[in-house]
């Protein structure tokens, strides 16, 4: 049957050769920006080149990415932060002052350390306690004077499906209480959605195509001859196109699509993003983070060894230190090898507990052969008895200031406390794909990610094949969690078993997964989508000094204002978006009559 060549088809078939012969000029000219894109003009995706430009500084932008563990805060159009702040007022046992926005290595005796943190769960609980550690944040550490601060904007982000008290707590201290001339609240997930963009624009550039022969293929967008009823079954195939994996990532990268799963201190948040939005009734959360974890490990190591109930900040350092992910997920092989005794044991580690008069960190055993000889940091057993009691004060306290900066050798004492860890090392993170471990009634991270992406409710957009098709291509892992080793790759097999077998995966983490939701805040605030810098920096969408939080409209490209609570469109006109044209070229689901 002959296929009506109506205008929207003939223009897909315009914008489809338009981006062959941009790939071809990207392939022959990289240092240049290439046509054929999003919006009228070009305007396309930029250059190897781009990252090597300085970026533009705006003072006048105050960029804060709230973490539950820690605060990253700096300007608008900085790579990085300016500074890691912990979002949490520390006293150390035997004082009476409190310390802010000090991290826990710069302390000297972590031991019993008490932690008062205004995020509980992942939301605000403490306001007075969050407005202290802003005000050091701004004040202290980008050294903005309260004057200045009426002056500026604030850019920060908001946990997935925030509280309204929370939400109007937020707003009366950064607008009342810090005078900010105005605040936008972004999501994190499209802020690493960003970041991830930003990071991966010119790896095809750099890598090259598989072919050149079957890029052009791709490009032309050759379609099979399929009937809606086969298209709109959703078990069924999705219309088909001869295009590399590598093909289809770059094509959900350049959409802003895909799936978000933030596992941070607090929680974890799998987050559907799709043509540079987030769809929050589709946002699925799992009640187990990083805090979460060290809880765990402190009872199992309460049970098994010593009572270690009050010392979080230290088995917070046992667990950065020494658990991992089994990435073949041979649980049962890996608890054969730790029952084996501990000399013939290779999963076995032995963690040396500070004494607080040598040593006032702890330290693993095996690092100890790695510490060049000091003199300096001796035991006090090689203290002469003779010396008057002057010099031993005056040793011993160069003693504790060299424990405390980690300097020196650290002899490890025949009567010195430790903790033996073997199944704890891989067992604690396990509960983040088996939460039931803990009697937690919840899915894993990976079921997590499925939940969000996968969805069976009847007029809903994201069921849509082909965007089910690039969220599993671009499935992005962000957050604390992300770092322990092991995790990405355990993810990346536990996906791939809730995924339909039609659809290829692709799980990565971002590069720094704890600062680049930093990064990718800082250029939603100072760059357009083909990372340009803005002439209004403020442009994406903005609440206004004196006015109420459900009152304040979204102003996206200088278009017809929305409500924010309504930002999230219901996507009736899919099609008319840039990933429904994108859908449109690359999967071909054509009206055929």
């Amino acid at each position: 049957m002959k296929e009506l060549q109506t205008p929207h088809k003939l223009r897909l078939k315009v914008e489809a050769e338009r981006l062959m012969s941009s790939d071809k000029t990207a392939s022959k000219n990289t240092s240049s920006f290439t046509g054929g894109g999003k919006g009228k003009g070009g305007g396309g995706k930029p250059s190897s080149d781009t990252k090597s430009m300085p970026p533009i500084i705006h003072k006048n932008i105050i960029v804060l990415d709230n973490g539950g563990d820690t605060i990253k805060i700096g300007f608008a159009g900085q790579r990085s932060p300016t500074a890691l702040v912990p979002n949490c007022a520390c006293r150390p046992q035997g004082t009476k002052a409190t310390i802010i926005g000090v991290d826990s290595k710069d302390i000297p005796d972590i031991n019993g350390l008490i932690v008062r943190r205004p995020i509980d769960r992942g939301y605000l609980t403490n306001s007075q306690l969050q407005k202290d550690i802003w005000a050091h944040c701004i004040h202290e550490v980008l050294k903005v004077s309260e004057t200045e601060v009426k002056k500026c904007w604030l850019v920060m982000t908001e946990p997935p499906m925030n509280f309204s008290t929370s939400r109007q707590e937020m707003d009366r201290i950064v607008l009342e209480e810090f005078g900010f001339e105005g605040v936008v609240f972004v999501s994190g997930a499209l802020c690493a959605m960003k970041a991830h963009l930003w990071q991966t624009k010119d790896e095809d550039l750099e890598n090259g195509d598989d072919d050149d022969e079957e890029k052009n293929e791709n490009a032309m967008m050759e379609i099979d001859d399929v009937t809606d009823k086969e298209y709109m079954g959703f078990n069924k195939a999705p219309p088909r196109v001869r295009a590399s994996k590598k093909q289809r990532i770059k094509w959900a990268r350049e959409a802003m699509t895909g799936c978000v799963l933030d596992v941070g201190f607090s929680f974890a948040h799998a987050s559907p993003v799709f043509d540079g939005r987030v769809a929050d009734h589709h946002v699925k959360r799992l009640n187990l983070g990083g805090r979460a974890l060290t809880n765990y490990l402190k009872e199992l190591i309460s049970y098994r060894q010593w009572n270690v109930m009050d010392e979080f900040a230290l088995i917070e350092d046992v667990k950065l230190k020494s658990v991992y992910c089994q990435e073949n997920g041979d649980i049962y092989e890996a608890l054969k090898e730790a029952k084996k005794k501990i000399r013939e044991n290779k999963i076995a580690i032995k963690y040396v507990l500070p004494d607080g008069v040598n040593t006032l960190r702890g330290f693993l055993a095996d690092s100890v052969l790695a510490n060049d000889g000091d003199d300096a940091s001796s035991s006090e057993s090689e203290i002469n008895e003779d010396d008057d009691l002057q010099t031993r004060r005056r040793k011993l306290k160069k003693q504790k200031e060299k424990a405390a900066k980690g300097a020196g050798s650290m002899e490890l004492a025949p009567d010195a406390q430790s903790l033996v860890l073997v199944n704890e090392r891989f067992m604690v993170p396990e509960i983040l794909f088996h939460p039931s471990d803990i009697g937690l009634n919840q899915c894993g991270i990976a079921e997590l990610v499925a939940q969000s992406v996968h969805h069976d409710e009847a007029n809903d957009s994201l069921r849509d094949q082909t965007v089910e098709a690039l969220m599993w291509l671009n499935v992005i892992v962000t957050g604390g969690c992300a770092k322990i080793p092991g995790l990405v790759e355990r993810l990346a097999r536990e996906i791939r078993q809730f995924a339909p077998a039609i659809y290829p995966v692709s799980v990565r983490a971002l590069d720094d997964p704890i600062s680049d939701v930093f990064l990718g805040l800082s250029l939603l605030s100072s760059t357009d989508d083909d990372h340009r810098p803005l002439r209004d920096p403020i442009q994406t969408f903005c609440l206004k000094h004196g006015t109420k939080r459900d009152e304040y409209c979204v102003k996206k490209n200088n278009n017809s204002n929305t409500y924010r609570n309504e930002r999230i469109e219901q996507y009736d006109r899919f099609e008319s978006t840039p990933l429904g044209r994108v859908k449109d070229m690359h999967y071909a689901s054509s009206e055929k009559t």
